[in-house]
């Protein structure tokens, strides 16, 4: 029965997925915002809630904030893993080609906040007092450098937008649809969606202690995989719709909100500072974050000016290498 129900719930997650795409697609018509921001915020956020809630629980019900805090970086690594699947799903054009460049602010900004993190935990093995109250000042920072990459991103899609709109054929296919269908339909399949995410969550943690894989590192893997899962279905049910924009935003997006929900962690740990009980691994998978995602970076400004057509591209292949790469660093760690 265990079995059948993590059958029913992936199916079920790429249902939905699919379909809460293209409604954040209807959306970034109706809204006028453009599909870089609806992906890199609104989708982002959706897909990402299932991280806030398993890490949410594993720190208040089973006190483990540095579980959580592994959680929200490894999710970081595997989303950016996405973008080589992506790469490969795609074809031969290079999917970061198809891509709008602007797509490097949300990336820069998400290596800022990589930064801040880093350091965060760095400072914390100081004698510094970087705290207000319980909640670190990095907790801080984290959640305001969310807030004004919401507010950077938006205010240069509407210039971006107002500049290019009459050559963005694509942004009037949905003129059946009223702006009011539109909310009311992506409300409701976000609703479904976090629902799903939530439940594979558990699904894959029963799976892992059936299985006897439990707290190991495969049981790990596997945890992490069901709660970014969301984000992989809607990212390629975003390719299928043409909306390369929508799936390389949902990534850099999810990635600058799972950041912030590092802030949110904080406010929720009441037993003390946050920072203090994380683990100095998660500073290796911090800092190969960061590269990863200065490799997408890279490769979003490379494929735009060049002609090259590779069914996976260097950045693709690369991004692979250093996801295997860490992963194994963390397994030595652990064992």
């Amino acid at each position: 029965m265990l079995f059948l129900q993590v059958i029913i719930c992936i199916t079920l997650v790429i249902f939905i997925g699919s379909s809460l795409s293209q409604s954040a697609d209807i959306l970034a018509e109706k809204t006028g915002m453009g599909r870089t921001w609806v992906g890199t915020i609104l989708l982002a956020g959706v897909t990402s809630l299932p991280e806030l809630a398993t890490g949410t629980s594993a720190i208040i019900l089973f006190n483990s904030p540095d579980l959580a805090v592994g959680g929200i970086l490894g999710s970081c690594l595997f989303n950016l893993l996405i973008l080589a699947l992506l790469d490969i799903y795609n074809g031969a054009e290079p999917v970061l080609q198809r891509a709008q460049i602007s797509h490097g602010l949300a990336a820069s900004l998400g290596c800022v906040m990589l930064g801040v993190t880093t350091l965060g935990i760095l400072l914390a093995k100081t004698e510094m007092n970087l705290a207000v109250g319980w909640v670190g000042i990095p907790s801080i920072i984290l959640l305001w450098l969310y807030w004004l990459s919401a507010r950077m991103i938006a205010q240069f899609e509407m210039r971006r937008r107002a500049q290019v709109l009459e050559e963005e054929i694509e942004a009037f296919q949905y003129q059946h649809i009223t702006s009011k269908q539109a909310y009311l339909r992506f409300i409701f399949l976000s609703v479904i969606i976090v629902i799903l995410g939530i439940w594979l969550a558990f699904l894959g943690d029963r799976v892992a202690e059936v299985t006897g894989l439990g707290q190991s590192f495969i049981g790990a893997i596997l945890l992490a995989t069901a709660t970014s899962l969301p984000e992989v279905v809607a990212s390629l049910a975003a390719i299928r719709l043409n909306a390369v924009d929508l799936a390389v935003s949902n990534i850099f997006g999810s990635n600058i909100t799972n950041l912030a929900i590092l802030g949110v962690y904080d406010l929720v740990y009441l037993q003390g500072n946050l920072w203090l009980n994380i683990s100095q691994i998660h500073i290796f998978t911090a800092i190969v974050a960061m590269i990863m995602t200065s490799v997408a970076i890279n490769g979003l400004i490379y494929h735009a000016v060049s002609g090259s057509r590779m069914y996976i591209t260097w950045d693709g292949l690369t991004l692979v290498a250093l996801y295997i790469g860490a992963m194994y660093v963390i397994y030595r760690d652990i064992f």
